[in-house]
């Protein structure tokens, strides 16, 4: 017998989605820029340990860091250009 109220292969849309956490941010904006942790962590001014701890969900980033990485995942390359220019002053 079928439930014909069941789908198993629903539609994907802004209501059946969970947005993003920092972590996984973290990870798709590392990824689109083809960046490794120990480069993407010097970008951010950040120990190396302190972003794996994210990534890895051991801690979680403070409130002026998460707003960063919201910064960031908006449009990573811009904010990779702009804290690039930061680093080399």
């Amino acid at each position: 017998m079928v439930d014909e109220d069941w789908d198993d292969n629903p539609e994907w849309d802004e209501s059946n989605t969970r947005p993003l956490d920092a972590p996984a941010k973290l990870n798709f904006v590392r990824a689109l820029l083809g960046m490794n942790q120990a480069d993407f962590a010097a970008l951010l001014g950040i120990p190396l340990a302190t972003l794996r701890n994210w990534e890895q969900r051991r801690t979680e980033p403070d409130a002026t860091a998460k707003t960063l990485i919201d910064l960031i995942f908006a449009d990573p390359q811009g904010m990779r250009e702009r804290l690039e220019r930061r680093n080399a002053a």
